[in-house]
């Protein structure tokens, strides 16, 4: 990111937000979902709404800066970098992800 991106505050494309100081308020789980596959909040701000039960696949996603709205990119990644006993983990920790983030008003 240039620095004159970042001090006029622009959207970068591609670029993962990983911290902000926003005070989004409470959110529940399926609205945190919605908004982090969405991009609409950043992971940490995700951590700080629904606590640490999806850590291990938000890690790996900034570990090898993947987009939660991209999840066969995120699929690919899982089967190509981890390890055996890792890959059933971020699998479910990123299905309940997607889960949780489906419109509740379509059921």
């Amino acid at each position: 990111m240039t620095n004159e991106a970042a001090e006029t505050g622009d959207i970068v494309p591609n670029l993962i937000v990983r911290h902000t100081s926003r005070k989004l308020g409470d959110l529940d789980v399926y609205e945190s979902c919605r908004r982090l596959v969405a991009g609409q909040i950043s992971f940490s701000e995700f951590v700080d709404q629904v606590g640490d039960g999806f850590r291990e696949v938000l890690d790996f996603m900034m570990e090898h800066d993947l987009h939660p709205g991209r999840p066969e990119e995120v699929l690919f990644c899982i089967e190509c970098h981890a390890t055996a006993g890792q890959r059933q983990t971020l699998v479910s920790q990123l299905g309940e992800i997607y889960e949780n983030g489906r419109d509740r008003r379509a059921s």
